[in-house]
């Protein structure tokens, strides 16, 4: 079980932590990172061979090298099988509070659509409560609060998040909406936490009135926010800042400031850059917390895009312009010479903003590289969004694709992804 006085521990600690310097917080991952490859050489087989080594020495991993190596990697003595059995169990009884020997288990498939299996302990699911609980709450862990959690997946991860004070509940995505609606009219929620997919769904219905939310805090999670959709959703829900999580199974990687920056939580991740360009990089993580499952140069397929500016908020945490997408979510247009050029999911949302009022739409990219628009509108508005795409091409000194359109659509058992290429 959950212990609350060490989630209330950890919630001090972690609020109580400043640094007053980069160099400060250079000092303090060192440190951190010392003891902690220390344990994962000595406890994971996997790492063995690379006892005293530093960790640009280590390998970097992908989901498929730990899922491969998942018995090695672990430090906790749990088998891939075993746990994989285990996971999709819970997912086909929608049964959520089991765990196998001691250990919370999950099911990921994340944007990627490729199956993993995450693993935390006790101590780990209380030290995640305790930091997340810093992040979301807005007047302090003494106060009361009601927070709705829209997640495919349900988990006993969550129950550390809930007290005397705090009553969290679980909303099924794969419920029927009418009821999710209803039933979150009827809870009140102080704080919505849900994708942006859903979270514009929920603004639909505030819009007709079927809804009357008043939460003091919306977070989005688990895919892109669109600028676009933020701002309908700080008009629809009366809120200043549409806060993000940037969480993922290999870690609690960035949260938003009041200021609605995204800011690397770098106190609890250590974070390799693998730049891009100039402010385009791709993240590898090395988790500082966990041992269960030990996240070590684990490179993620996310671009993220580093602010230019400092954030007037103080916080001295590496400042995120925006998370925009997944790296093998480029989209390629052929150059005049016939080269192939990397287009970023940015360029090709602005093509649909810059033609005008568009709202839903999702852009995808086949594997012949022609590209479909799904949105309904009328055709001098497609011939808008023809035009930007070729200004886009003529930018980068390539080839306009070839461009088609069709009725808007998006499978709800999916994440939403705006910008999409396939047949990588």
């Amino acid at each position: 079980m959950s212990s609350k006085w060490n989630v209330l521990q950890y919630y001090i600690q972690y609020k109580n932590r400043k640094f007053k310097s980069i160099e400060q917080i250079k000092r303090y991952q060192e440190k951190k990172l010392k003891k902690h490859l220390q344990f994962v050489t000595a406890n994971a087989e996997y790492y063995t061979e690379y006892q005293d080594k530093d960790l640009e020495e280590f390998p970097i991993i992908n989901k498929k090298i730990m899922m491969d190596h998942f018995n090695q990697m672990n430090t906790v003595g749990i088998d891939k099988e075993e746990a994989l059995e285990f996971a999709i169990g819970s997912e086909r009884t929608r049964e959520f509070s089991e765990k196998l020997h001691n250990i919370t288990v999950g099911l990921s498939s994340g944007t990627s659509d490729s199956r993993g299996v995450f693993l935390v302990s006790n101590a780990e699911k209380d030290q995640w409560a305790g930091y997340i609980l810093t992040k979301v709450l807005t007047r302090g862990i003494l106060a009361k609060y009601k927070i709705a959690f829209f997640m495919r997946a349900n988990s006993n991860l969550y129950e550390a998040i809930g007290s005397k004070n705090i009553q969290f509940e679980f909303f099924d995505i794969y419920a029927d909406l009418d009821e999710n609606i209803q039933k979150l009219e009827a809870f009140q929620a102080d704080i919505i936490v849900a994708q942006p997919s859903m979270l514009l769904k929920l603004a639909d219905a505030m819009k007709q009135g079927v809804l009357h939310a008043k939460p003091e805090r919306v977070i989005s999670i688990a895919e892109v926010l669109e600028k676009e959709d933020e701002e309908y959703l700080k008009k629809a829900f009366a809120v200043d800042v549409i806060h993000q999580v940037y969480q993922c199974t290999e870690g609690c990687l960035a949260t938003t400031c009041q200021y609605g920056t995204i800011h690397l939580n770098e106190d609890v991740v250590h974070i390799e850059k693998e730049y891009l360009d100039e402010r385009r990089f791709v993240p590898i993580i090395t988790d500082l917390e966990r041992t269960s499952q030990p996240i070590i140069r684990y490179r993620l397929n996310d671009v993220l895009v580093e602010k230019k500016e400092l954030c007037p908020c103080g916080c001295l945490f590496t400042a995120l312009e925006k998370i925009e997408g997944r790296e093998d979510d480029v989209f390629q247009f052929l150059s005049q010479d016939g080269k192939m050029v990397s287009v970023f999911p940015d360029f090709i949302r602005r093509c649909i903003l810059f033609a005008g009022n568009v709202t839903n739409y999702r852009v995808l990219q086949k594997q012949d590289n022609s590209i479909t628009v799904y949105a309904d509108i009328d055709e001098s508005l497609k011939e808008r969004v023809i035009e930007e795409f070729q200004k886009l091409a003529e930018d980068k000194q390539c080839i306009t694709p070839r461009i088609e359109f069709e009725a808007y659509s998006y499978d709800s058992s999916r994440k939403l992804k705006r910008v999409e290429r396939c047949g990588k």
